[in-house]
């Protein structure tokens, strides 16, 4: 496919539209389009199939190897030539950014989330933080979670924020919207009339048991709460157990990215323990 050339010398309708993808929600919502930049984002998009709608570049830049094989790969519709004034306005990074992507935002079905027996999937309860976001999407991405489930009001996966946070993880693992606990609750029916012995585990600094002590065998669903009001009471009620991490010294709680990250790495010893890859 030929890609249609557009030219952005100033701060057109087109220059605004780009400029509003990268900060405001509603925005991505309503074109079904979100802002990606760096090399490693953009190769993970490119590895995972990611619907490239546009690409943007400076103008009158000689691009690297690595760009000219995105140019190639990317078959995107649209290549937008930005000035390099304009362009520098558009980019999230203080070093620059060669190439950036406008990506098609994905559906958001459960149906993307695994189901395979030994499947591993984290709920998050209405967050609040995209950094916190991102960095438990890395983790889930380093100890191979299948996917990752945002429940209610949060923060937007798809903001540049938490792409940034998650240094691009967001791109390689599967990320759904739940608008509520009910949502929930008929996924998980669903999931348990394919797969046996889902156990949903919520996390908790007064939980029943402590996390080096559980076993995480078959299909798991770890429910990380909110930053600040930890796990809803409808998200808890369908929890079958809830861990806590011991702690030590002067410190009250954990960030949750710091604790569910830790959950997962013990999720991950229980499976190695068991066998699983």
């Amino acid at each position: 496919m030929t890609p249609q050339i557009i030219r952005i010398r100033s701060e057109n309708a087109d220059f605004q539209l780009l400029e509003a993808l990268g900060r405001n929600r509603e925005k991505r919502r309503k074109h079904g389009l979100f802002v990606v930049e760096g090399v490693r984002p953009i190769n993970l998009a490119l590895q995972h199939g990611w619907t490239f709608d546009a690409l943007l570049i400076p103008e009158d830049t000689s691009l690297s190897r690595w760009g000219h094989d995105v140019l190639e790969r990317a078959d995107a519709a649209r290549h937008f030539l930005i000035a390099p004034q304009g362009y520098g306005l558009l980019t999230d990074r203080n070093d620059g950014s060669e190439i950036m992507a406008l990506l098609r935002l994905p559906d958001s079905d459960p149906a993307r989330l695994p189901t395979s027996p030994d499947g591993r999937v984290v709920l998050l309860d209405r967050p609040g933080n995209p950094g916190n976001l991102g960095s438990i999407v890395r983790s889930c991405d380093a100890f191979g979670v299948g996917g990752v489930g945002v429940v209610g009001h949060g923060v937007d996966p798809y903001s540049r924020e938490a792409i940034r946070a998650s240094t691009g993880s967001l791109l390689a693992v599967p990320v759904v919207h739940f608008p509520g606990p009910a949502e929930v609750r008929e996924w998980l029916d669903t999931v348990r009339q394919k797969v046996e012995g889902v156990r949903v585990v919520g996390t908790d600094e007064h939980g029943s048991q402590t996390a080096r002590a559980y076993d995480f065998a078959g299909f798991t669903v770890l429910v990380a709460g909110n930053e600040t009001s930890g796990m809803s009471a409808a998200l808890r009620e369908l929890c079958d157990v809830t861990l806590r991490i011991d702690i030590a010294g002067s410190a009250s709680s954990l960030n949750v990215a710091v604790a569910t990250s830790i959950l997962l790495y013990e999720m991950s010893l229980s499976a190695h323990a068991g066998g699983q890859t």
